[in-house]
């Protein structure tokens, strides 16, 4: 555990860096102290732990004039050594350790990043995570059209299919009407691994029952367009397989009057296709 500093010794440091202590007690690094700026001679508060990480009063830098939208937080940031070439400079956010790119690139860290190759656009870019391959949002949209994407997209489809157990109600219900006429199976991934949520093998149908997400986004973390390119998949394979694929869209919550009027229709629709 470090030493706990004693006031004199928080006085000290403050006092080095051009300021003045104006509190009279010393109890802990995040309690607020009352500090008077060395330049622009204004009293604030600040913790002293702030006030190491080299945080000063936005007045300083701003010519007297009162920050954007009136914050008054100490946001301006003192000059400090480059941990490459140790020249002073001033950071642009508390956390900044190099003065430059060049001396970023240069300094031996095992876990920094070196530019990589966009695979869309063939242009280099530096990455901000490990993860990302990707240089732009319009060239992770371009990736969805790529055939080898549609290959990984088709397989993670599978298994997500043959994982899914979640059913709506409308759709169980769907399924009940037409158990009252057909021998059926519901969530078969019989289409060479894709499955339909209802399928009569009989009449050699596939119904698929499609939520809101199959048209809307509906979340940050869901990808409509993954979506749509997994159901362009899926009813290509049902049509090669010789069965007729039947979409129902489904934009609601649970309506028993709206499945049925769905079921009539189904049941009419197949009359005209014998």
């Amino acid at each position: 555990m470090p030493k706990k500093l004693t006031y004199d010794e928080v006085y000290e440091y403050i006092h080095s860096k051009g300021c003045e202590l104006l509190s009279k007690e010393y109890n802990t690094s995040k309690e607020k102290l009352h500090i008077k700026c060395g330049v622009c001679h204004i009293k604030y508060m600040h913790s002293f732990n702030k006030f190491k990480e080299g945080l000063l009063h936005p007045y300083c830098q701003n010519e007297g004039k009162k920050p954007f939208g009136g914050y008054t937080h100490p946001i301006i940031l003192i000059p400090i050594p480059c941990i490459m070439c140790n020249k002073e400079f001033k950071p642009g956010y508390a956390n900044k350790k190099f003065c430059s790119r060049e001396c970023y690139i240069k300094y031996p860290a095992p876990l920094k990043l070196s530019p990589i190759k966009c695979p869309i656009c063939k242009k280099d870019f530096q990455p901000k995570y490990s993860a990302r391959k990707i240089c732009s949002i319009e060239c992770s949209k371009k990736r969805y059209l790529l055939p080898d994407y549609l290959m990984i997209a088709k397989k993670s489809g599978k298994k997500s299919a043959a994982l899914q157990e979640k059913r709506s109600k409308n759709e169980i219900y769907f399924s009940e009407l037409c158990s009252d006429y057909f021998e059926i199976t519901t969530n078969e991934p019989f289409f060479e691994g894709w499955d339909a949520d209802v399928i009569i093998h009989s009449e050699k149908i596939a119904v698929l029952w499609n939520g809101i997400w199959h048209y809307k986004q509906i979340s940050k973390t869901q990808s409509l367009q993954q979506v749509q390119s997994r159901d362009k998949i899926k009813m290509d394979v049902i049509e090669k397989m010789g069965y007729t694929p039947y979409i129902i869209k489904d934009m609601g919550k649970y309506n028993r009057k709206f499945v049925e009027q769905e079921f009539e229709t189904f049941m009419l629709m197949r009359i005209k296709t014998i």
